[in-house]
C-alpha cells in the first residue's frame, strides 16, 4: 500500500473520522507488514504532526496508564496525578494516539526508544524487571476440613464424589465448586466442615440448604453439613459473598469477629479481614440485620454497615458502589480513590506476596478497574506510573517513595 494512503488512514484513525472499511484496510496493512516497516512509516506519520493542543495532565495520565492494560474493560489511573516532567508529558492528542496504536500492535519498544525522560527510562527498567520476576494471579484452590479433622486439598482432588458426612453427600462437580446435598434429617447429629482458601485462592460452595457461597482469597467458612433446629448458622473470616436460600422458618446467621448478620433469604457480601480497619457488610437485595456490641442496623439494598474492628464505630452508608464492592467476585480489582495501602492489601491476598514499605508510605490514591486474571507484572506496570517505586524480590514487593 502506498505510504500516502497509509498516512491518510492513520490520520483518519487518530481523528476517529474513519469508515468501517477504512479501519479494516488499516488493520490489514498492520497485520501484513513487519515491525521494521511499521516503525518506519508510523514514525514518519508521527513526525508530520504539528501539536496543536497540549493534553491535560490528567488525560495523559489515564491514556498512558491504559496503554499497559491488556483488556478494553481495564481502566486505571491516579486519582491525584503526580507532577510529571513537562518534557515528557507535553504531548499532543495525535502523539498519544500514535503511542496507543503502536502499543496495540506490539511495538512497545518503539515507544520506549523515543522517550528520553530519565523517569521514563527508569520505568522501562522496572517493567522489564517485573516481567522477569512475574507472579501468576490467584486461582480456584482451597482446603476442606471434615468433622473428624481430616482434610482434602480441593485443587488437587479429582472431580466427582468426595464422600459423605453423616447423611450428606459431598461432590466436586468441577474445579472451583463444591456441593453439599442432604435430606433434611431432624434428629441427625450436627457435623461441621470448614473450607479455607489460602492467599491466591478462591472457591464456590453450595450448602445443603441451597445457599450459594463465594470465598475470596485468605478466607474461611465453618458450616454444618446439614442445617437442623431453628436457625442456620455459619462462621466466617476474610471475605465471603452469600446468596442465601429463602427459609422464613429458619433464619440464616453469619458470625464474623463478634458481628452477626441475620437474614431470611437475600444476597450480601461480608468483608472481615483481620488486617482491615472495619467489617463491611454490603446488601444487594432483600434486607439484613447487622449486630455487634449491642448495636444493630437493618440494611436496605445498596446500603452498607461499616463496623470498626478496634473501636465501637458503627455506621450505615447509603448509595454504596455495589460494582466496586463485588468486583472481586466478578473477576476484577476496582478502586475509587483507594490509598496505596488499600490497593496493596488486595494484591498481597490475591498474588500471595508480602509487601514491605521502605521509609514513609507514599500518599498516593488510585481509581480504576483491572481484571484479576492478569499477572502481577501488569498490575505493577500501571501502579508504577505514579511516583512510587516497586521492586520484586522473590515473593516480596518492596515499595519506596
Amino acid at each position: 500500500m502506498p505510504s500516502e494512503r497509509v498516512n491518510l488512514l492513520v490520520e483518519k484513525y487518530f481523528s476517529k473520522n474513519y469508515t468501517e472499511t477504512e479501519l479494516y484496510e488499516l488493520m490489514e496493512w498492520v497485520n501484513a507488514n513487519s515491525e521494521d516497516e511499521l516503525e518506519k512509516i508510523l514514525h514518519n506519520s508521527w513526525k508530520s504532526y504539528e501539536p496543536e493542543i497540549e493534553m491535560p495532565e490528567e488525560v495523559s495520565e489515564r491514556i498512558l496508564s491504559s496503554i499497559f492494560t491488556d483488556s478494553e474493560e481495564d481502566t486505571f489511573f491516579l486519582t491525584e496525578p503526580p507532577k510529571p516532567n513537562p518534557k515528557f508529558w507535553r504531548v499532543s492528542y495525535g502523539m498519544a494516539a500514535s503511542v496507543a496504536l503502536l502499543v496495540s500492535i506490539g511495538l512497545f519498544a518503539w515507544f520506549q526508544y523515543r522517550t528520553v525522560d530519565k523517569r521514563t527510562e527508569e520505568r522501562i527498567v522496572q517493567v522489564k524487571e517485573f516481567e522477569q520476576h512475574d507472579i501468576l494471579p490467584g486461582s480456584d484452590k482451597a482446603i476442606l476440613t471434615f468433622d473428624d479433622g481430616s482434610q482434602v486439598v480441593l485443587d488437587n482432588s479429582k472431580n466427582g464424589s468426595l464422600g459423605k458426612q453423616g447423611q450428606t453427600d459431598i461432590r466436586k462437580p468441577q474445579t472451583g465448586k463444591l456441593i453439599y446435598e442432604s435430606a433434611q434429617v431432624t434428629n441427625a447429629r450436627p457435623m461441621f466442615n470448614t473450607i479455607t482458601t489460602p492467599k491466591g485462592g478462591q472457591y464456590n460452595v453450595v450448602l445443603s440448604d441451597g445457599t450459594k457461597v463465594w470465598l475470596n482469597a485468605a478466607s474461611s467458612l465453618r458450616f454444618p453439613t446439614v442445617f437442623i433446629g431453628t436457625e442456620r448458622k455459619v462462621e466466617m473470616s476474610g471475605e465471603v459473598y452469600f446468596e442465601v436460600a429463602k427459609n422464613a422458618k429458619m433464619p440464616f446467621k453469619v458470625i464474623s469477629q463478634g458481628q452477626e448478620v441475620e437474614v431470611l433469604g437475600t444476597h450480601f457480601n461480608v468483608m472481615a479481614y483481620q488486617n482491615e480497619k472495619a467489617i463491611k457488610t454490603t446488601l444487594l437485595e432483600g434486607s439484613v440485620k447487622v449486630s455487634r456490641n449491642e448495636r444493630s442496623a437493618i440494611l436496605q439494598p445498596g446500603q452498607q454497615a461499616k463496623v470498626g474492628i478496634n473501636n465501637n464505630v458503627f455506621r450505615t452508608l447509603s448509595d454504596v458502589n455495589l460494582e466496586e464492592e463485588l468486583a472481586w467476585k466478578n473477576g476484577f480489582f476496582q478502586f475509587n480513590d483507594a490509598s496505596l495501602e488499600q490497593v496493596m492489601r488486595q494484591i498481597e491476598r490475591w498474588y500471595d506476596v508480602e509487601v514491605e514499605y521502605i521509609g514513609k508510605i507514599p500518599d498516593e490514591h488510585f481509581t480504576g478497574k483491572l481484571q484479576r486474571n492478569t499477572n502481577l507484572s501488569n498490575v505493577l506496570k500501571i501502579l508504577s506510573m505514579s511516583e512510587v517505586e516497586f521492586k520484586i524480590e522473590g515473593k516480596k514487593i518492596i515499595i519506596t517513595p
